[in-house]
């Protein structure tokens, strides 16, 4: 009795401890907009390629820690087809990563936060599609609402090209990660390291030509370091977290990033917001409820 009162403890502790840090990690995430504004004269790419190049070693520390499998990392990478298919989601990964930056240093903060919401959305409409999965009452609702909100804004703002970018990018790398049998942790690795050949060639490059802002002036060098190094750390804590925490509460707290993506782009920096944004926001987060409620309800359980 008391060896389970006490593992009954331990587990709620780990359950605690695993829900701080991801949120910690959600608030980090959603503290970007502030951080890339010093880097706003920064062209995307070199942003992007220093985001992985200084996240590598904390992804490394973190895979090596938590996954505790890095034997596998040769086997995996010695798999022809593995290997193809983590080719491909690097692609996707490095177009994600690169769509999102160049919406936040653009100023398109709410176009950034939009993306968030409409991503699992554009998953279900994927799984339906492509894997002919079948849609509950609620799914169907939820995925009608969104591209009606989608619809609103491109007849009176104009396609959402970047939230729309972003959440395809990061869809279909989560759709093509499922079909690799591999680790996750190993996978994701892998992928850091495919990135990290292009990523230091660029900026060699960049570099010779004496185009680099890497090594120009302190601050920027700072801030391109800072900003993978800073990322690889919440990746860290992540990795954490997300083994401790139910997958319902993942869930819920995910939507943190992009609530405060869109009040720090709103509120603090000022970036513009039209009535109509108003509410396709509205409506896109009311599809996120109606998308949620059956996970909500089934947790209460």
């Amino acid at each position: 009795m008391q060896n389970s009162a006490n593992s009954e403890k331990n587990n709620n502790h780990g359950s605690v401890l695993g829900a701080t840090c991801m949120c910690f990690a959600y608030i980090m995430w959603g503290l970007t907009p502030l951080y890339t504004q010093f880097m706003e004269d920064i062209p995307f790419a070199e942003v992007v390629t220093h985001r992985i190049l200084w996240s590598l070693p904390g992804i490394f520390f973190a895979v090596a820690y938590f996954s505790k499998n890095l034997s596998s990392l040769k086997s995996t990478i010695k798999n022809t087809r593995v290997l193809s298919m983590l080719v491909l989601s690097t692609t996707l990964l490095a177009c994600h990563w690169g769509v999102f930056v160049y919406a936040l240093l653009s100023k398109r903060g709410f176009e950034t936060s939009l993306s968030f919401f409409i991503t699992p959305i554009l998953s279900i409409a994927m799984g339906a599609i492509i894997l002919k999965e079948r849609l509950n009452r609620l799914q169907i609702v939820a995925t009608l609402l969104t591209g009606g909100a989608l619809a609103i804004m491109t007849i009176y703002n104009g396609m959402p090209l970047l939230s729309v970018g972003i959440a395809i990018t990061w869809s279909g790398y989560c759709f093509t990660r499922k079909t690799i049998k591999a680790d996750s942790n190993i996978g994701f690795l892998v992928e850091m390291l495919i990135l990290a050949i292009p990523a230091l060639f660029y900026t060699f490059w960049l570099l010779v030509k004496g185009n680099a802002y890497f090594l120009k002036s302190f601050p920027d060098t700072a801030f391109l370091m800072g900003y993978g190094i800073i990322n690889s750390l919440v990746f860290c804590v992540f990795s954490y977290g997300i083994k401790k925490t139910r997958l319902s509460t993942v869930g819920i707290m995910e939507y943190i990033a992009p609530i405060m993506i869109l009040a720090n782009t709103t509120l603090i920096l000022k970036q513009p917001i039209n009535r109509v944004d108003v509410i396709v926001f509205i409506i896109v987060f009311v599809s996120m409820l109606i998308y949620m409620m059956p996970t909500v309800l089934g947790d209460r359980k």
